[in-house]
């Protein structure tokens, strides 16, 4: 009887867990959802255009007792060209890369950058479903008020805050076809020289200003 007891619970405790995964998971589909419908909704008022995103400078990379250490200076540019936001600081690690999320509406794409982060590896290893790792999340430089600052006016910035909640949700990529990611690797930067990640027809291009 002992046992039957214990069985039966361990079936309860079961059954909500799967209940609580379900309802979960369930909540995350209808919340994603929304985000791409709310983004699908706002796309067409923004036009993506070719523009710098970034600005980087190595400073050079350093050997210390707790492991090689890379410092930087990355700015965030609005489409004017002008700085949004500069981070100046040191990463663990050999190699910067900078990881991106995409908005794609047919023939309109749009690009934000996600995360700058250290890697010992020339390929940087992906890691982007819920985007666990380890560097300095951009987003909270450019993304403010519920308007995203890379917009030339107040409604254009409010609209590409919304595409832009819907490319940087970790659960994006579950909407196929709509989102995806790149990793634009500084590997091959000097230390000393001014480069610029440039968001060009929908892709992609890190090259010396």
């Amino acid at each position: 009887m002992h046992c039957l007891r214990n069985s039966m619970k361990a079936k309860k405790l079961r059954s909500a867990f799967f209940s609580v995964l379900v309802l979960t998971f369930s909540f995350i589909l209808v919340w994603n959802g929304f985000n791409f419908l709310v983004s699908f909704f706002s796309y067409a008022a923004v036009s993506p255009d070719s523009h710098q995103v970034l600005r980087v400078i190595l400073y050079g990379s350093s050997n210390t007792p707790e492991g090689d250490t890379v410092s930087a200076k990355i700015a965030v540019l609005n489409r004017q060209g002008d700085d949004i936001a500069v981070i100046e600081r040191s990463w663990p690690a050999s190699f910067l890369a900078v990881d991106f999320s995409t908005a794609e509406f047919g023939d309109k794409i749009y690009s934000f950058p996600e995360k700058i982060y250290g890697t010992n590896s020339v390929i940087p290893r992906h890691a982007f479903f819920m985007n666990r790792r380890p560097g300095t999340n951009l987003a909270p430089y450019y993304l403010e008020n519920r308007r995203c600052l890379f917009g030339n006016d107040e409604r254009e910035q409010k609209n590409l805050y919304k595409i832009a909640n819907f490319a940087l949700s970790p659960f994006s990529v579950l909407i196929t076809g709509f989102s995806k990611k790149y990793t634009v690797n500084l590997a091959a930067c000097e230390a000393g020289i001014y480069y610029g990640v440039f968001v060009e027809n929908g892709t992609l291009a890190l090259r010396r200003e």
